[in-house]
């Protein structure tokens, strides 16, 4: 898994940047906003990423808050909606406006970024306020804005991350490691949240199997 990365921008495109590390480049695909946020020139940069591994390869998408990543992931966790439709929603729309759309359940709004035919745009706000309301690390409060709770947010999602690494879809990788946290809130140890979300998921697993 990769959390973050830390370095120079070496190249940047309409829609990447490529960030050198200790004398790697890394390319990373990023939103509008996040392009836009990003120094010009040779200055470090830290990028929040996450790490999607696909046959042949793996894609890095970067973020410039984790406010942004965790929307990444709510849409993502949408059946039909992949990475690169989750960045070009963010891109389009913005944070607030995916918030704003989702809330609205305005699903014509969905349907005008690229790639997003009418069917998923309502599957879309169909499922993104509940999922927008289960997001590990923050809450949506009812003024549609996303607040990231206090303390180190990297561990839930880097729990989400090592169960989805070992075949956990990650809608429900998300669902565990909320159920983690709900036994236990003061738990913000990425090992113990992986071992606990471990318990839910297999215990569900038997559960179903039943």
């Amino acid at each position: 898994m990769i959390n973050h990365l830390h370095g120079t921008i070496f190249d940047r495109g309409k829609d990447f940047v490529v960030i050198e590390c200790a004398g790697i480049g890394f390319k990373v695909a990023v939103t509008a906003s996040t392009l836009g946020e990003l120094p010009v020139g040779d200055t470090a940069v830290m990028i929040l990423t996450h790490l999607q591994i696909r046959d042949g390869g793996g894609d890095i998408f970067g973020f410039s808050c984790e406010e942004e990543r965790e929307l990444f992931f709510a849409l993502t966790g949408v059946a039909g909606v992949g990475p690169k439709s989750g960045m070009s929603v963010l891109s389009v729309l913005g944070g607030n406006g995916v918030i704003s759309a989702a809330l609205r359940g305005d699903a014509k709004l969905f349907s005008s970024v690229p790639g997003i035919g009418k069917k998923l745009a309502q599957r879309m706000v169909s499922e993104l306020p509940d999922r927008l309301k289960r997001l590990t690390s923050g809450t949506l409060e009812s003024d549609g804005k996303f607040h990231v709770a206090s303390g180190n947010s990297s561990e839930p999602s880097e729990a989400v991350d090592a169960l989805v690494s070992l075949g956990f879809s990650r809608t429900d990788a998300h669902d565990a490691v909320v159920h983690a946290r709900k036994n236990n809130p003061d738990n913000t140890d990425s090992e113990k949240l992986i071992k606990d979300g471990l318990v839910h998921l297999y215990a569900n697993s038997r559960s179903t199997s039943r």
